[in-house]
């Protein structure tokens, strides 16, 4: 089982409630918290030169600013950085959002191992999480029911790269020249444009611009 735990969330009372549900209900006693991705992330390389690296993180997608300055603003940005130390570190985020899409994403592109959502059962629902996890099981929240792909719009690898191309400013008729080249089975500006009103349509997005936004809000791109 974990025996080195980090716990990061913004709210003092969300951490403090995360260690004492760990102390008293698991067999997990080493548990660090903070407020700061930017002091998780000093923590977490101190415990790799000490030689007791933490083999579990739980932490929130989002973090308030205040007046401590911070180069790691979000959870996502400190996933890349501690995936990049410690590949196989487990990682469950425990957070208060609840669009699947988001959520699927994060899993996919993250390769996170637990998602958990805040909330009434949040805290039960992590003691669930852990030995799941620590077998090399995904485990998300109930209520999400992410087991349901009928609620989950599947976004492809093309479609990661219209968005892209849209977000650096390419035109669409310059987006089917670009696939045309790769002899991609998706190379007129028809079929781009079907794919762009696709995403607006799922998205609701009000034009281009909008459906960037979105894309770059969902970590997408």
């Amino acid at each position: 089982m974990f025996k080195n735990v980090l716990v990061i969330d913004d709210h003092a009372a969300v951490n403090h409630g995360i260690v004492q549900t760990l102390k008293n209900n698991t067999n997990i006693h080493q548990v660090a918290f903070t407020q700061y991705c930017e002091d998780a992330y000093i923590k977490f390389q101190k415990a790799q030169q000490d030689g007791n690296p933490f083999d579990l993180v739980i932490l929130d997608l989002t973090f308030k600013e205040d007046h401590h300055k911070q180069r790691i603003k979000t959870g996502l940005d400190l996933i890349k950085l501690l995936r990049n130390k410690q590949p196989d570190i487990k990682i469950i985020m425990y957070s208060v959002e609840d669009r699947k899409t988001k959520i699927q994403t994060i899993i996919d592109n993250y390769s996170i191992n637990g998602f958990i959502s805040k909330g009434r059962h949040g805290l039960k629902e992590l003691l669930e999480a852990i030995p799941n996890v620590w077998n090399n099981t995904l485990y998300t929240s109930k209520a999400l029911n992410l087991s349901n792909q009928n609620n989950v719009f599947e976004i492809d690898d093309i479609d990661i790269v219209i968005l892209q191309e849209l977000s650096k400013g390419t035109s669409q008729k310059e987006i089917a020249e670009k696939f045309q080249l790769k002899n991609s089975k998706i190379n007129s500006l028809s079929s781009i444009e079907k794919k762009i009103n696709k995403l607006k349509i799922h998205f609701k997005a009000k034009n281009t611009i909008h459906l960037v936004a979105i894309g770059k809000d969902l970590g997408i791109i």
